[in-house]
């Protein structure tokens, strides 16, 4: 049955020669409509295209590969349907070249095209994200330190306004951060230099005309509009019957105030405004018993936040005369002069030690591609011929995440289209609510502008098309993030109005359940309230943290809804039970939650795992060997040397190392340590430490010639502390931790560093900038276990029950306290500073810049907000632990009466919290209302939603959990008391006793067939065959050690052959054989495998790519080279087929089967029959060519029947292709 699809999807499917911009809202299939957009361009019509004339432009690497893989199940499909499709059979073979592929692989591409245009060096290599710190470290450092010796007074005047203590760390942090910033516009220098600019304006005039101050005027009229909104809550509570009446006259002279200062249109009359007319009237001070005392207090609460707002600015904006402003700001001139001087000189230093290394980033990839596809005139750019000739080859190009492109991507992909032309044919699909990557320097403001000015009507060259029907999630789940988002997501918070149009609509079909049940699918909101009167008698008893309380309410919701409640299954499309695995934690960050959330769940007996990406550095057993590694770097390192002695390795406890410190004060550890080990006066402390520096003096006189991976193994195997790392409390997990340090050792002498004292400033200089590889992924999908992640790596992704937690964790609202702000569109944003007089305050684009990032930061926290409660597709809980709930209620109290559906701009810039938008958005639903009257606030008298979402809002005291946690601890130990005395003789329950004696006792009744394998491998047959005068063929089915097991990267001795046989094969798996005329072309392929990730650079070495190019150059080689071009030639193909039993071995039962499975190498139709080509690397003995086909006779038949049986043609010929002899051989 084919796909219904909706009118919307149906347009998006199927509109073509336009630029079309698809808003795609959470769960709406965007990857199944662009799929099927592509397989109708490549299969439908009178002239389907290539494949190949398509640009897809995903975000990542994985979205990449799943799109392909998408795209192929597709044309299979297809195919089924219409086997003698040509044109099909060749979209097959097209697609594993297709550019379906992630902006810096297009880029690379490119690149490794058009290397000559830009005379770059075609061997380069991309660099990975820790060597790239390490090298910029050491440019900005020897930078600086030329510019120290240089001694210029404008750059000593400016090191000192800009570091602080005795380093330059925060110096060299400013010019990365503002070389970051110029490297996501197309022109960096050019960026830098407009920087400047700002900062030379001769009047003030001049200032008023930039986008700066049309900024500040915005900004003043919005306070202008949320006064006026204050003013009018305020008039409306005291006109209700006990308000307070007498207020009114104050308030009236407030909204005409406000509505004065609303129309003022410059700097100048905002000034005079603020100077004559900003006066507060006093309130009334009489008296009515009949008015409400809270009332009274709620208005003055509101009054008070109105001049709060109108202070600050005034404080910001009017501090002086314009005069002295202009002043300051041409002062500051300098200070940006010199920034973007040294952020240029920087740059060039960077780009000349990559050059010297022959490394790229990937800022290079972005600027050298548009380097080649895009000549800069002035402030523009101008497609050249080689983009010219990327525009002819491409259809269309489809840009998938288009709210997370920058300015450079946009420029590039533009470059590559056909609309300077007349033939618009950008396709572009996002969803701007959920652009989550603004420190990436992600531009959403690209997909509002195409959102706000792209027709929906379908007119012109461009159109937007929007998809709001979801998919995924319950219709309550959905309900209810439209109705809290409709009141806190605006244009001017957010970038989109959360209208009809961004609102979701239910699309998934979920079987009809009893009413008991649907209960549950109430969205909840749980709030854990700390606060808890304190008796006296109480005496310092330890009060459980924010996290953990949160984490033990969670825990209870978990215990409550495993087992006792049911969810749909997706495989059987019914209802059942819960499970932990169901169940996802979301949090803004996971680092400083995990410990606290597993530590709790735990101890209740919750399965549980979050995939950390950061903590591998602070994992203990990781610590370990990094200390180990800087004490065979530099011995006289005392914390390192400390770690280390006091570790496993050494076996030293803190009694031994006082021992130590005590007898040789004045020393270092490692002299100290030294000199026990020869006169110490402990004897058994003393053997410690001489069997230590043994074996330390023995792994170190190996670093001169040892690679690092191999000294970090020598020290494991010599110490044993692998396998004690392994035997601790979750051993697999620190197990598979060493082995990544191990791996990352071995990738980093790939790199352009090398030895032991680089490798350390490697780790140093990852944990300094927080690159963090994350500790080793041990988990597996089918754990049944709750699942703890952050927002951002849950996003594209669905759960069926989501808690959201950490809700009321305060904004990180850093980035507007920092000595220097950038902004992409504002430049720098930099202090007036005044040596001599020692006066340091903020230039007034900076000011203006701190309320923009706020705004800025505020708007990708609540799209954060939205990826996070639209993950649910059955149950969504919102938890926060409180405090002190009851001042978080009196502010959700004063919004209580606002009667507009979009609350104010004020309201939503206030927030401190994710849980402030939540319940300043619930607090007019009955849910709230019910919450606020409980608790003796005053509430909305009615709710202001005509269909409230089903919401339901618990409190938890901290009261309710002690009583909770004590029953729990008796259990606890209840049940290990049965423990310890439990008998194992004793019959406890006599039927359950009974029926397992059964179980036990009860004999096979089958035993003849107990030794039939229900599937072999052709392999194990192959090997039957060849076994056959062994008795009892003890080969096929005896025990075997196991082997020990060692990481692939360390090279004990040279790889095996068959090591070496799998690797070739995977090479050839992916080899293209259209593009293999030549050894250099074999060798670019080689270099695009490494990059697909197929191969390490290391695995690479080990495939003799001159054996490749004479086997291609070879008869068979041409055959299939032909058959590849006709697309006829198919690789690595799986099969499985059924045999009687009684075939492999004699006196098995004729009517069992056994399922064969194996994999061919390669087969090609030729003439409409079949050849086998089967590689093989083994050694051959001279003369002895004839027994190397017999060995595999046997397997080759078993392809040869697999074959004929499946496809139902002949195979023709089976041959077996020698890399040693470099010949093929045949049957005789």
């Amino acid at each position: 049955m084919g796909v219904t699809w909706t009118e919307e999807q149906m347009q998006v499917i199927t509109q073509h020669h336009k630029n079309i911009l698809v808003s795609a809202a959470a769960g709406s299939g965007k990857t199944a409509v662009l799929v099927e957009r592509i397989i109708r361009m490549i299969s439908e019509g009178d002239h389907p295209i290539d494949i190949d004339r398509l640009l897809v432009v995903t975000f990542t690497k994985a979205a990449a590969l799943e799109m392909r893989e998408r795209i192929s199940t597709a044309i299979e499909k297809k195919l089924a349907e219409d086997e003698e499709n040509e044109h099909l059979q060749k979209q097959l073979t097209l697609i594993h070249h297709a550019q379906i592929t992630t902006i810096h692989s297009f880029c690379q591409q490119v690149i490794r095209s058009y290397f000559h245009v830009i005379d770059l060096d075609p061997a380069f290599r991309v660099g990975d994200e820790g060597e790239m710190k390490l090298i910029r470290q050491d440019v900005m450092q020897s930078m600086l330190e030329e510019c120290y010796q240089e001694g210029e007074e404008e750059f000593l005047q400016f090191a000192e306004q800009y570091s602080s203590g005795k380093t330059d760390v925060e110096l060299e942090e400013q010019i990365s951060s503002l070389y970051e910033f110029s490297m996501s516009h197309p022109w960096p220098e050019k960026w830098l230099d407009d920087c400047i600019a700002q900062y030379e304006a001769s009047a003030f005039e001049e200032m008023e005309e930039s986008e700066w101050m049309q900024e500040m005027i915005c900004q003043l009229k919005t306070a202008a509009k949320d006064g006026l909104s204050l003013t009018q809550t305020s008039l409306e509570i005291a006109h209700e019957t006990d308000g307070p009446w007498y207020y009114e006259e104050a308030l009236m002279q407030d909204q005409k105030m406000f509505e004065q200062m609303g129309k003022c249109q410059s700097y100048d009359e905002f000034a005079s405004f603020f100077a004559n007319s900003c006066n507060f009237a006093k309130f009334s001070s009489k008296r009515d018993k009949t008015v409400s005392d809270q009332k009274k207090e709620q208005i003055k609460q509101l009054r008070d936040q109105a001049k709060k707002m109108i202070s600050d600015l005034e404080e910001n904006y009017f501090y002086d005369t314009k005069e002295q402003i202009l002043y300051e700001m041409q002062q500051s001139a300098k200070g940006a002069r010199m920034l973007v001087s040294l952020t240029k000189r920087f740059y060039s230093q960077f780009a000349k030690k990559k050059e010297e290394k022959n490394l790229l980033d990937f800022h290079d990839l972005e600027h050298f591609a548009l380097k080649i596809l895009v000549r800069q005139e002035g402030e523009n750019g101008v497609p050249t011929e080689v983009a010219d000739g990327f525009a002819e080859q491409f259809e269309e190009v489809l840009i998938d995440e288009y709210q997370d492109s920058n300015l450079v991507q946009e420029m590039l992909l533009t470059s590559v289209s056909r609309e300077r032309f007349g033939n618009p044919n950008i396709f572009m699909v996002g969803d701007v609510k959920q652009s989550i990557y603004r420190f990436r320097l992600a531009r959403p403001e690209l997909f509002m502008e195409k959102y706000h000015s792209y027709p929906t009507d379908g007119e012109g060259r461009n159109r937007r098309i929007d998809l709001h029907r979801n998919f995924r999630s319950r219709a309550s789940v959905l309900h209810s993030v439209n109705q809290i988002f409709e009141q806190i997501m605006a244009r001017q918070l957010g970038g989109v109005t959360y209208d009809e149009d961004a609102a979701l609509y239910p699309g998934a079909v979920f079987p009809e359940s009893s009413p008991e049940r649907e209960q549950f699918f109430k969205t909840e909101i749980l709030i854990a309230d700390l606060k808890e009167e304190k008796s006296e008698e109480e005496t310092g008893e330890r009060q459980e943290t924010v996290r953990e309380l949160e984490a033990r309410a969670v825990g209870k919701r978990i215990l409550e809804i495993v087992g006792n409640e049911m969810i749909l299954d997706k495989e059987t499309g019914m209802y059942r039970p819960a499970e932990y695995r169901d169940i996802v934690l979301l949090l803004r960050t996971v680092s400083g939650w995990a410990e606290s959330f597993g530590e709790v769940l735990e101890s209740m007996g919750i399965p549980f795992y979050t995939g950390m990406q950061t903590g591998y550095f602070s994992a203990p057993e990781v610590q370990t060997i990094l200390s180990m590694l800087q004490i065979l770097d530099n011995p006289r390192q005392d914390i390192a040397m400390a770690a280390v002695l006091n570790s496993p390795i050494a076996r030293l406890n803190g009694s031994d190392m006082a021992k130590i410190k005590s007898a040789y004060p004045e020393e270092a550890f490692y002299e100290g340590s030294l000199r026990y080990a020869q006169e110490g006066g402990e004897e058994e402390l003393r053997e410690k430490l001489q069997s230590f520096f043994s074996l330390f003096r023995e792994i170190r006189s190996s670093i001169s010639y040892l690679p690092i991976h191999k000294i970090i193994w020598m020290v494991l195997e010599k110490t044993g502390y692998r396998d004690y790392a392994a035997a601790m409390p979750g051993g697999e997990q620190r197990k598979a931790n060493l082995d990544m340090l191990l791996e990352k050792a071995a990738a980093f002498e790939a790199g352009s560093y090398r030895g032991l004292f680089h490798f350390v400033r490697y780790i140093e200089s990852l944990q300094k900038y927080e690159i963090d590889f994350g500790e080793a992924n041990t988990f597996s999908e089918q754990e049944n276990a709750v699942r703890m992640m952050s927002i951002h790596k849950s996003k594209g992704l669905e759960f069926p029950i989501v808690f959201v937690c950490g809700l009321n964790k305060p904004f990180n609202q850093q980035d507007q306290k920092s000595r220097l702000l950038y902004h992409p569109d504002l430049g720098i944003g930099c202090d007036y500073v005044d040596l001599k007089l020692r006066i340091k305050r903020p230039t007034l684009i900076k000011k203006v810049m701190q309320r923009i990032a706020k705004k800025e930061n505020l708007g990708e926290e609540l799209r954060i907000l939205y990826v996070a409660m639209t993950r649910a597709k059955e149950k969504l809980i919102l938890t926060a632990a409180l405090e002190d709930l009851e001042k978080k209620l009196e502010r959700w109290s004063n919004i209580a009466r606002c009667s507009q559906t979009v609350l104010p701009y004020y309201v939503t810039a206030g927030a401190s919290s994710f849980m402030d938008w939540i319940m300043d958005s619930v607090v007019r639903h009955p849910a709230g209302i019910e919450l606020m009257d409980k608790k003796g606030y005053l509430s909305c008298t009615d709710t202001i939603f005509e269909d409230p979402a089903p919401i339901q809002i618990q409190v938890w005291n901290i009261e309710n959990f002690v009583e909770e946690e004590v029953k729990r601890q008796a259990e606890q130990m209840a049940a290990r008391e049965n423990l310890i005395h439990f008998q194992t003789d004793k019959i406890y329950d006599e039927s359950v006793h009974k029926t397992l004696n059964q179980i036990f006792q009860k004999a096979y009744p089958f035993p003849d067939q107990a030794e039939i394998h229900g599937k072999l491998t052709v392999s194990e047959l192959k090997r039957r065959s060849m076994e056959l005068e062994e008795p009892d063929d003890v080969s096929m089915y005896e025990e075997r050690e196991p082997e020990e097991i060692i990481p692939d990267f360390i090279e004990k001795k040279e790889l095996s052959g068959a090591a070496k046989g799998t690797l070739l094969h995977r090479f050839l798996q992916h080899f293209d054989y259209k593009a293999s005329s030549s050894l250099d072309q074999i060798k670019e392929q080689m270099e695009q495998q490494i990059q697909h990730g197929y191969f390490t650079v290391q695995e690479a070495q080990n495939i003799r790519l001159d054996k490749i190019d004479r086997f291609i150059r070879s008869e068979l080689g041409q055959r299939m080279v032909r058959a590849d071009e006709r697309g006829e030639l198919y690789r690595e193909q799986p099969f499985v087929f059924g045999i009687k039993a009684s075939e492999v071995e004699e006196g098995w039962a004729e009517d069992e089967t056994i399922l064969v499975q194996g994999m061919i190498d390669a087969y090609f139709l030729e003439d409409g029959e079949y050849v086998i080509v089967d590689y093989k690397t083994d050694f051959v003995e001279k003369g002895k060519e004839r027994d190397l086909y017999e060995k595999y006779k046997t397997q080759l038949s078993y392809y040869e029947r697999a074959l004929s049986q499946i496809s139902g043609r002949t195979v023709k010929e089976k041959v077996l292709y020698s890399f040693w002899l470099e010949k093929d051989l045949k049957e005789n």
